[in-house]
């Protein structure tokens, strides 16, 4: 758990595709800086009550007692899909989609602040390609799970709501010297940055200014759009959630990193 003398300040943003409503924002994060655990999911648009079943595998991840064992907690967190959907009264449309289960990627993060000195330690979990990235203070990126901006495909890895299966993880680890940022982020927005990162630009500094605005999310939004409008941006449900250590003199915060 992280002390207090290192306390660990964090903000989230998110926006829907173009033209959809907040209700049918089909990412999910979640949240717990006193336990060092954050995580962000995107459900598979194409399957039913992906939202709900995004949602779950941040919250699943963030409370569980060993989080990066997958086969510990999706059992507990396909039994909640289902209990919310299963006995809803549907077109049979949604019905056989609804059977065929939901469909979405995850990323979880955990980090270690030791009560005295340095370094920090993380450690990472992902299904698919929602991504972390760690950026040091020099600019250096270091990306995971997915290294270049090319690599994005419309058919990653996905974690499903039915059946018992445990999907193929991978898992990463690294220190977190002062300075440090990470930023666990949604594909669009890990396409967005890998490629500005590859051609000399300093995403890094952009995203923070975001999360530093006067009214972060009203400057998200139009940041969004603008870069959707300017095709620098794929038109996607996107989230962000950027995590830093603190000092002794502040407090743990959702509101700001």
């Amino acid at each position: 758990m992280p002390p207090a003398e290192t306390p660990l300040r964090w903000a989230a943003l998110s926006l829907p595709r173009q033209g959809n409503t907040a209700a049918e924002y089909e990412d999910a994060w979640s949240a717990d800086s006193t336990a060092g655990r954050f995580a962000v999911a995107d459900g598979a648009s194409e399957s039913a009550f992906a939202d709900l079943w995004a949602r779950l595998l941040a919250e699943g991840f963030v409370a569980a007692e060993r989080p990066r064992d997958l086969a510990g907690w999706l059992g507990a967190a396909r039994g909640r899909w289902s209990a919310g959907v299963m006995g809803l009264e549907l077109p049979w449309y949604i019905e056989a989609k609804r059977d065929e289960g939901a469909f979405a990627t995850l990323l979880g993060l955990g980090v270690r602040c030791p009560p005295s000195g340095w370094p920090a330690r993380w450690r990472a979990v992902a299904v698919g390609d929602s991504c972390l990235m760690q950026v040091r203070g020099d600019g250096r990126v270091r990306a995971f799970p997915v290294g270049r901006a090319a690599d994005f495909d419309n058919q990653p890895p996905l974690i499903g709501s039915r059946g018992t299966k445990v999907p193929a993880a991978r898992r990463c680890s690294g220190s977190l010297l002062p300075g440090d940022r990470l930023f666990l982020m949604t594909d669009a927005l890990a396409q967005w940055f890998l490629g500005s990162h590859e051609s000399g630009g300093r995403p890094a500094e952009a995203l923070a200014a975001l999360l530093f605005a006067e009214r972060p999310q009203a400057a998200f939004a139009a940041w969004i759009e603008g870069r959707r409008t300017d095709g620098a941006l794929r038109d996607d449900d996107v989230t962000l959630l950027g995590i830093e250590l603190g000092s002794s003199a502040d407090k743990a915060s959702g509101t700001g990193i």
